[in-house]
């Protein structure tokens, strides 16, 4: 350690160490179904909102207020 510094590269720094997640992303194949808009206005969140609270209590396992206001 030179001066209180770290040495050498992070992740963020090196090509080598790309985002893996968006390299995957970009070799998947979607359905046609996700290719066409929808139209937020004319969605009725409020119907929604507890089959995604749902979701993610079975998903988790436990309730999770703030996740799921995060969502």
């Amino acid at each position: 350690m030179a001066g209180g510094f770290f040495r050498g590269t992070n992740v963020e720094q090196d090509p080598r160490f790309g985002d893996v997640s968006e390299k995957m992303i970009g070799q998947a194949k979607f359905s046609s179904v996700f290719k066409k808009p929808v139209n937020m206005s004319k969605v009725n969140l409020e119907a929604i909102k507890p089959w995604i609270a749902d979701k993610i209590n079975t998903l988790l396992g436990i309730e999770d207020d703030v996740l799921f206001d995060f969502v």
